[in-house]
């Protein structure tokens, strides 16, 4: 065999999980179906003259272990922080340079109370509690991000503070609007407690997604922080310096190289087939595609049991689901905003469009019900003012993640539908901004549709799977599936349907690659 490893997806998790491999001895072949290697993690030149991050919008979760391991800054990784924008209807706005669901970011206690204080005193004196009681996540969660998964009583038997034993029985029996409402009073700050991609915020269970993210944004391994902001070159450039790392080591890559099948062999993986009829042995198989594909499009049904089958065909990615929208400005956006803020701070500011939790709520009931959001939750930014080389001198490049939006629409196609979606973005850009229209030169709309024909992710799920409680920790995806490894001998999965869960991480990637070298975690909790 030419490869002890064959890696199925050239994504951010493939690449670690290569890197880790071959920097133990394996001999290790990516193959990637798209011409440009990095999954959702690339830069694209989506309008002419414009470089876009096409699918992951910024770095918040990387690893710093892997970070550390890899070089990556070495190899030419250089992030911004970035700064939050919250805009209110009446002109009023939160601007921090904090994430106030997590405890990163570069601002200061002081300045963040004197900005919530705006809406509520209460709420101002309640937030260094607020940030104690994230913490204790993080603490409780954190060090569960690079082992395989565990079970909650695995989790209650390694939290010995009382305290924090407190938090953990806090989130694991209430939603996050429960939480959050034992905190907070003012509607903005009632819902700055809630993670972007939390659906009903009333459903219990979302307490546990919330204290997945801030372990995922605010935990170090390595006692350096966890990259939060834009990344010179786009999100591409995570990729581009994780690929250097792995061919210092002998990873090869093969782009354009689309897998047709897993070739199965007496219950074990020998390789792979691809759409060209060339076949590629090894004695190990890591598949990077999401878990639905890899079980039922790349393996015959003859080598699986059916009623495993059915467990992966059942497991969810259709709930609704997040649209990206890049536009091209030809000139800065004018805020509807109170004075108070420079002009280098708003053009630098994330901006958050989610006003209270009804609005929220609103377009999340809408999409999961298969309609377009009347109102759309958006999370938006101008990438080029950290990057000027992503635009054209005096020009400016836009972006939004519209948090929710149905996989399949009731009534229509999403061709059908993409000009009636845009429409509505402009429309609550209109309410926030004086000049959105007139700025707006063109625009790219990537739909679930897009996005799982373009970088084959099914239902265009990003995160492979639905981050509900039912596909979180030992049940990611599947209690049989947790530990990385198949039913199917030399068969692991390293996507984001694996602990913890999607986002650019990396995580996934390294544990699967320690399952494989058969590795234990270094610092235990």
């Amino acid at each position: 065999m030419d490869h002890d490893v064959i890696v199925i997806g050239g994504g951010h998790n493939g690449l670690v999980a290569a890197f880790y491999l071959a920097r133990a001895g394996r001999r290790v072949l990516v193959l990637e179906a798209r011409p440009i290697l990095g999954g959702c993690c690339v830069t694209e030149e989506l309008i002419p003259g414009y470089r876009f991050s096409t699918c992951a919008n910024l770095v918040w979760a990387l690893r710093p272990q892997i970070v550390r391991d890899m070089e990556l800054a070495r190899h030419g990784l250089v992030v911004d922080s970035r700064v939050f924008l919250r805009l209110q209807p009446d002109g009023r706005y939160l601007f921090s340079g904090r994430n106030m669901g997590s405890v990163d970011g570069d601002g200061t206690l002081a300045e963040t109370q004197r900005e919530i204080a705006k809406f509520s005193a209460a709420d101002a004196e309640a937030y260094p509690r607020w940030q104690e009681f994230v913490g204790r996540l993080v603490r409780i969660f954190g060090p569960w991000l690079m082992r395989p998964p565990p079970r909650i009583e695995e989790i209650q038997a390694a939290c010995t503070d009382p305290a924090d034993r407190a938090a953990l029985d806090l989130v694991l029996t209430n939603s996050i609007a429960a939480i959050a409402d034992r905190f907070f009073e003012s509607e903005v700050m009632r819902d700055v407690g809630v993670a972007a991609d939390i659906g009903d915020v009333h459903d219990v269970g979302t307490g546990l997604l919330f204290a997945l993210t801030a372990a995922m944004g605010g935990y170090s391994e390595t006692g350096e922080p966890v990259l939060n902001g834009y990344v010179r070159g786009g999100m591409g450039r995570i990729s581009e310096t994780m690929l250097l790392a792995a061919r210092e080591h002998g990873v090869e890559v093969r782009t354009g190289a689309v897998v047709k099948r897993i070739v199965v062999e007496h219950g074990a993986a020998r390789g792979v087939e691809l759409a060209s009829g060339e076949t590629l042995a090894a004695a190990t198989v890591v598949s990077n595609v999401d878990p639905k594909r890899t079980f039922l499009q790349l393996i015959e049904p003859a080598a699986l049991d059916e009623k495993f089958r059915g467990r992966i065909r059942g497991l969810q990615t259709h709930a609704a689901a997040g649209l990206k929208i890049h536009c091209t400005l030809s000139e800065p956006l004018q805020y509807r905003i109170a004075d108070g803020l420079t002009d280098e701070q708003k053009l630098r500011s994330t901006l958050i469009l989610a006003p209270d939790r009804a609005y929220r709520l609103a377009a999340w009931r809408a999409a999961a019900q298969g309609d377009l959001p009347d109102e759309p939750v958006l999370a938006a930014f101008m990438t080029s003012v950290y990057d000027p080389s992503l635009a054209p001198r005096g020009k400016y490049t836009w972006s939004a993640y519209l948090v929710w939006a149905p996989v399949r629409p009731r009534a229509g196609t999403w061709a059908e539908l993409k000009p009636a979606m845009v429409e509505r973005v402009i429309r609550v850009m209109e309410k926030h901004t004086t000049n959105f229209r007139r700025a707006l030169q063109d625009h790219v709309l990537l739909t679930p549709e897009d996005l799982e024909t373009r970088n084959y992710l099914t239902d265009g799920n990003i995160h492979h799977l639905d981050a509900i409680p039912s596909q979180l920790l030992w049940r990611r995806p599947l209690p049989e599936l947790a530990r990385y490894r198949g039913p199917i001998e030399g068969l692991y999965l390293c996507g984001g349907g694996m602990h913890p869960w999607g986002e650019v991480s990396g995580a996934p990637g390294y544990n699967a690659a320690q399952a494989i070298l058969g590795v234990a975690r270094v610092s235990d909790p």
